[in-house]
Protein backbone atom coordinates (compact mmCIF):
# COMPACT_ATOMS: atom_id res chain seq x y z
CA UNK A 1 0.00 0.00 0.00
CA UNK A 2 1.18 3.69 -0.61
CA UNK A 3 0.01 6.61 0.93
CA UNK A 4 1.33 10.33 1.78
CA UNK A 5 0.22 11.44 5.23
CA UNK A 6 1.65 12.72 8.96
CA UNK A 7 3.37 10.80 11.47
CA UNK A 8 2.08 11.11 14.95
CA UNK A 9 4.82 11.86 16.99
CA UNK A 10 5.78 8.99 19.85
CA UNK A 11 4.62 11.20 22.59
CA UNK A 12 1.44 11.98 21.10
CA UNK A 13 0.78 8.16 19.85
CA UNK A 14 0.80 7.95 23.87
CA UNK A 15 -1.45 10.27 24.58
CA UNK A 16 -3.74 8.72 22.02
CA UNK A 17 -3.48 5.67 22.96
CA UNK A 18 -4.70 6.81 26.71
CA UNK A 19 -8.06 7.82 25.11
CA UNK A 20 -10.88 5.87 26.71
CA UNK A 21 -13.00 4.31 24.03
CA UNK A 22 -14.58 1.50 26.02
CA UNK A 23 -11.86 -0.95 25.03
CA UNK A 24 -13.63 -1.74 21.93
CA UNK A 25 -12.58 -3.75 19.20
CA UNK A 26 -8.55 -4.66 18.42
CA UNK A 27 -6.02 -1.22 19.15
CA UNK A 28 -3.38 -0.14 16.16
CA UNK A 29 -0.05 -0.12 17.19
CA UNK A 30 1.02 3.03 18.36
CA UNK A 31 3.80 2.96 15.83
CA UNK A 32 1.27 2.88 13.37
CA UNK A 33 -0.62 6.16 14.12
CA UNK A 34 -0.72 8.30 11.15
CA UNK A 35 -2.58 10.72 9.45
CA UNK A 36 -4.07 9.52 5.94
CA UNK A 37 -3.64 12.44 3.40
CA UNK A 38 -3.70 11.02 -0.17
CA UNK A 39 -4.10 7.05 -0.87
CA UNK A 40 -2.48 5.80 -4.03
CA UNK A 41 -3.33 1.42 -4.04
CA UNK A 42 -1.43 -1.61 -3.11
CA UNK A 43 1.79 -2.96 -5.70
CA UNK A 44 2.94 0.55 -6.93
CA UNK A 45 6.23 0.06 -9.23
CA UNK A 46 8.86 2.10 -8.48
CA UNK A 47 8.43 4.32 -11.94
CA UNK A 48 4.98 5.54 -9.93
CA UNK A 49 6.50 6.53 -6.97
CA UNK A 50 9.29 8.74 -8.68
CA UNK A 51 6.40 10.73 -10.17
CA UNK A 52 4.87 11.08 -6.03
CA UNK A 53 8.46 12.00 -4.62
CA UNK A 54 8.57 14.66 -7.64
CA UNK A 55 5.22 16.67 -7.19
CA UNK A 56 5.33 15.90 -3.40
CA UNK A 57 8.72 17.25 -2.91
CA UNK A 58 7.38 20.38 -4.72
CA UNK A 59 4.60 21.18 -2.42
CA UNK A 60 6.77 20.47 1.44
CA UNK A 61 9.45 22.50 -0.07
CA UNK A 62 7.02 25.66 -0.59
CA UNK A 63 4.86 24.75 2.79
CA UNK A 64 5.18 26.34 6.17
CA UNK A 65 4.85 23.95 9.20
CA UNK A 66 1.14 23.99 11.20
CA UNK A 67 -0.87 23.00 14.05
CA UNK A 68 -3.13 19.79 14.19
CA UNK A 69 -5.36 18.98 16.95
CA UNK A 70 -7.75 16.25 17.55
CA UNK A 71 -10.77 16.71 20.65
CA UNK A 72 -13.16 13.97 19.54
CA UNK A 73 -13.38 10.24 19.67
CA UNK A 74 -15.65 8.55 17.14
CA UNK A 75 -16.08 6.16 14.48
CA UNK A 76 -16.86 5.42 10.63
CA UNK A 77 -19.69 3.83 9.33
CA UNK A 78 -19.23 -0.08 9.43
CA UNK A 79 -17.40 -1.28 6.19
CA UNK A 80 -19.71 -2.22 3.55
CA UNK A 81 -17.80 -5.31 2.74
CA UNK A 82 -16.14 -7.05 6.15
CA UNK A 83 -18.24 -4.69 8.50
CA UNK A 84 -16.00 -3.67 10.69
CA UNK A 85 -16.30 -0.56 12.21
CA UNK A 86 -12.91 1.72 12.75
CA UNK A 87 -12.31 3.69 16.33
CA UNK A 88 -10.92 7.36 15.41
CA UNK A 89 -9.80 10.65 16.32
CA UNK A 90 -10.73 13.26 14.09
CA UNK A 91 -8.09 15.70 13.56
CA UNK A 92 -8.66 19.45 12.88
CA UNK A 93 -6.27 21.83 11.01
CA UNK A 94 -6.55 24.37 8.15
CA UNK A 95 -2.87 23.76 7.17
CA UNK A 96 -3.67 20.14 6.43
CA UNK A 97 -6.62 20.86 4.09
CA UNK A 98 -4.55 23.28 2.58
CA UNK A 99 -1.62 21.17 2.01
CA UNK A 100 -3.83 18.43 1.02
CA UNK A 101 -5.24 20.78 -1.78
CA UNK A 102 -1.56 21.70 -2.71
CA UNK A 103 -1.30 18.03 -2.94
CA UNK A 104 -3.72 17.18 -5.27
CA UNK A 105 -3.33 20.21 -7.09
CA UNK A 106 0.29 19.21 -7.78
CA UNK A 107 -0.63 15.60 -8.59
CA UNK A 108 -3.11 16.75 -11.45
CA UNK A 109 -0.91 18.58 -12.72
CA UNK A 110 1.87 16.41 -12.98
CA UNK A 111 -0.98 13.80 -14.01
CA UNK A 112 0.08 11.66 -10.74
CA UNK A 113 -2.42 9.34 -10.18
CA UNK A 114 -3.95 9.16 -7.14
CA UNK A 115 -7.51 7.11 -5.01
CA UNK A 116 -10.10 9.35 -5.73
CA UNK A 117 -12.59 7.00 -3.63
CA UNK A 118 -13.57 9.16 -0.53
CA UNK A 119 -14.42 12.85 -1.75
CA UNK A 120 -15.12 14.58 1.34
CA UNK A 121 -11.33 14.45 3.51
CA UNK A 122 -12.05 13.57 6.93
CA UNK A 123 -8.69 13.64 8.24
CA UNK A 124 -8.21 11.36 11.43
CA UNK A 125 -6.04 8.85 13.59
CA UNK A 126 -7.38 5.45 14.05
CA UNK A 127 -6.78 3.85 17.12
CA UNK A 128 -8.77 0.35 16.88
CA UNK A 129 -11.09 -1.56 14.31
CA UNK A 130 -13.95 -3.11 15.91
CA UNK A 131 -15.58 -6.88 14.24
CA UNK A 132 -19.25 -7.37 14.16
CA UNK A 133 -19.43 -9.38 17.12
CA UNK A 134 -16.47 -7.38 18.86
CA UNK A 135 -17.56 -4.31 19.61
CA UNK A 136 -18.83 -2.81 16.12
CA UNK A 137 -22.12 -3.03 17.59
CA UNK A 138 -21.08 -0.51 20.73
CA UNK A 139 -18.85 1.25 18.84
CA UNK A 140 -20.85 2.35 15.95
CA UNK A 141 -22.47 4.70 18.40
CA UNK A 142 -19.73 6.32 19.71
CA UNK A 143 -18.98 10.41 19.51
CA UNK A 144 -17.43 11.80 22.40
CA UNK A 145 -15.63 15.42 23.44
CA UNK A 146 -12.08 14.50 24.61
CA UNK A 147 -9.12 16.67 26.00
CA UNK A 148 -7.79 18.96 23.09
CA UNK A 149 -4.20 17.13 22.14
CA UNK A 150 -2.21 19.60 19.67
CA UNK A 151 1.05 18.98 17.78
CA UNK A 152 3.17 20.64 15.67
CA UNK A 153 3.72 19.22 11.56
CA UNK A 154 7.06 19.65 9.88
CA UNK A 155 6.84 17.05 7.24
CA UNK A 156 5.24 15.00 5.25
CA UNK A 157 6.14 11.25 5.05
CA UNK A 158 5.03 8.65 1.93
CA UNK A 159 5.06 5.09 2.69
CA UNK A 160 5.09 2.56 -0.59
CA UNK A 161 6.41 0.32 -2.68
CA UNK A 162 6.43 -2.71 -4.17
CA UNK A 163 6.01 -5.23 -1.37
CA UNK A 164 3.72 -2.80 1.15
CA UNK A 165 4.71 -0.03 3.27
CA UNK A 166 7.94 -1.70 4.42
CA UNK A 167 10.09 -1.27 0.88
CA UNK A 168 10.24 2.63 0.90
CA UNK A 169 9.82 5.25 3.37
CA UNK A 170 10.63 8.89 2.14
CA UNK A 171 10.57 11.78 4.57
CA UNK A 172 9.73 15.46 3.25
CA UNK A 173 10.15 18.35 5.48
CA UNK A 174 8.79 21.88 5.18
CA UNK A 175 10.36 24.69 4.61
CA UNK A 176 10.55 28.68 5.69
CA UNK A 177 10.81 31.10 3.10
CA UNK A 178 14.62 32.45 3.41
CA UNK A 179 13.24 36.02 5.50
CA UNK A 180 11.46 33.53 8.33
CA UNK A 181 14.82 31.72 8.35
CA UNK A 182 16.94 35.01 8.90
CA UNK A 183 14.16 35.77 11.82
CA UNK A 184 14.22 32.59 13.09
CA UNK A 185 18.27 32.30 12.98
CA UNK A 186 17.81 36.31 14.73
CA UNK A 187 15.42 34.91 17.41
CA UNK A 188 17.86 31.89 18.72
CA UNK A 189 21.02 34.30 18.12
CA UNK A 190 19.13 37.29 21.13
CA UNK A 191 17.73 33.92 22.87
CA UNK A 192 21.71 32.46 23.22
CA UNK A 193 22.90 36.13 23.86
CA UNK A 194 20.49 36.58 26.74
CA UNK A 195 21.08 33.45 28.54
CA UNK A 196 24.89 34.31 27.96
CA UNK A 197 25.66 31.10 25.72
Amino acid sequence: MAFIGLKVPHEIARLLAQVDYGGLGQPEPTEHYHVTVAYFGDELPIERLAGIITSTFRVASRTKPFMVETKRVTTFPPHPENKTVPVICRVESEGLHALRDALLGQFRKDGVEFDQKFKDFKPHVTLAYTKPGDGAEQAAGLDQEIPTISWGVGEIVLWGGDSGDDKLVVSFPFSLTNLEKQAAYRAVVRIALARGS
